[in-house]
């Protein structure tokens, strides 16, 4: 064994062997193919964190207790008021189609459809124009309110709603200001600042969003089976009075 293994080593200056080829390369490729890749960009990652966090808040809302919880703590039927960091941008010169409001009717139309006793705000006087939404808990009317050069000034709504109908949100940016007051002795809120958009949810539970419908500041208030919201350029002051004049 000892004799093979010198002839061996004493053999292999002899014998011809190709030239070893630069290894580096292909490693470095076999190294980068087996590193794990991200499952996801991160960008990615985050929207399916948020979608997440709106699954978990839609299952929230789904449970009949839980949602009543919300709206017994804010103490109005059907609304709801949450901040966010961010509001949309406001929005001028705002026509009734795209306020989307529903059909236009006449007020006796209105009154007959919807399941509650429609009530007008004396201290604004008969609407320019009405309109009703059937899609909405006990039907959505509007009153439109325009001044002298034909432009909405005044947006009054109304609509039944229970401890089961999540119907408006009310998003508000940390400027707006979100205040409770009440109106005859029923509580009710002021929000007061920055623009905020407004979500509906139908009866079957949808979502509709209207992002073209912005409000300007804005009451919400209870009057017997209805839940009603003024909307316009009206201080706290003026706001109350038109709300204490509904009848």
């Amino acid at each position: 064994m000892v004799e093979l293994e010198r002839d061996l080593r004493e053999l292999g200056p002899a014998l011809s062997f190709p030239p070893t080829p630069d290894l580096a390369p292909g490693v470095r490729q076999r190294l980068a193919a087996a590193r794990p890749r991200r499952a996801f960009p991160l960008r990615r990652a985050l929207v399916l964190g948020v979608a997440v966090l709106v699954v978990a808040a839609g299952a929230v809302l789904a449970v009949p207790q839980a949602r009543t919880a919300v709206l017994e703590w804010l103490g109005l039927r059907g609304v709801t008021i949450e901040r966010v960091e961010t509001a949309p941008t406001a929005t001028t010169d705002l026509q009734d189609a795209a306020l989307q409001l529903g059909e236009p009717v006449t007020l006796g139309e209105a009154r007959r459809r919807a399941r509650y006793p429609v009530a007008i705000p004396a201290a604004l006087g008969e609407p320019d124009a009405v309109y009703f939404y059937p899609r909405a808990p006990g039907g959505e009317v509007s009153f439109v309110y325009r001044d002298e050069e034909g432009r909405i000034e005044a947006l009054v709504s109304q609509f039944r709603a229970g401890l089961d109908d999540d119907f408006i949100y009310k998003s508000a940016n940390p400027e707006t200001k979100v205040e409770p007051v009440s109106v005859d002795g029923a509580r009710a809120w002021w929000l007061e600042g920055a623009p905020h958009e407004v979500l509906y949810v139908d009866e079957s539970g949808e979502p509709i969003f209207e992002e073209t419908r912005l409000a300007a500041n804005t009451l919400l208030w209870e009057r017997g089976e209805a839940t009603l919201r003024l909307e316009g350029d009206f201080t706290k002051e003026e706001a109350l009075r038109i709300a204490e004049s509904v009848r």
